[in-house]
């Protein structure tokens, strides 16, 4: 089954975004994320800062606003595998998630980091999909483990990777 991918962008972005480029983005994070092992629905959402802020300070506690926030159905998925001896009945069981991007932030950190605005969305999504499906950098190791998957999802992309590694350096600094 392929993942059905709903994208949802604010009116006053979506001149600025290539909508396509976002799914095949999601579908390569989803395939390098779970060795192709994922066939689940997500929702991606691009917004504004002031919807990030809010969600931040409502689920997360911090009031303020970031780039990406991941929001996971499913708590079953570590590292890209899924424990299936986990049973959630609770939630449905094909869908892994809601991500929500600030573009406003997007448009920052293009220009903080040096990087297109196309690239840098790209960088968030993959991110934000990873920690969908369990990726995370509390440490050392899992931050190295993060990094190198959203560049290789990039890479695949046949976008500047390169670019992408200093971008994600300078964040990690």
């Amino acid at each position: 089954m392929k993942n059905n991918i709903h994208i949802d962008i604010k009116d006053e972005f979506k001149e600025n975004i290539y909508k396509e480029g976002l799914q095949l983005c999601a579908s390569q994070a989803i395939k390098f994320g779970s060795n192709s092992l994922c066939n689940d629905s997500l929702s991606i959402s691009i917004t504004n800062s002031e919807t990030l802020k809010t969600l931040n300070r409502k689920y997360l506690g911090e009031d303020k606003a970031t780039d990406v926030l991941s929001f996971p159905n499913k708590l079953n998925w570590n590292e890209g595998v899924e424990d299936v001896q986990i049973e959630d009945n609770f939630n449905n069981n094909d869908y892994l998630g809601d991500i929500f991007i600030s573009f406003e932030k997007i448009i920052e950190h293009s220009e903080l980091y040096k990087t297109e605005k196309n690239l840098e969305l790209n960088i968030i999504l993959a991110h934000g999909i990873l920690h969908l499906l369990g990726y995370d950098h509390y440490d050392e190791r899992s931050r190295i483990k993060i990094n190198k998957l959203t560049i290789d999802i990039i890479k695949n992309l046949k976008l500047d990777y390169k670019k992408a590694e200093k971008s994600l350096e300078l964040r990690n600094e």
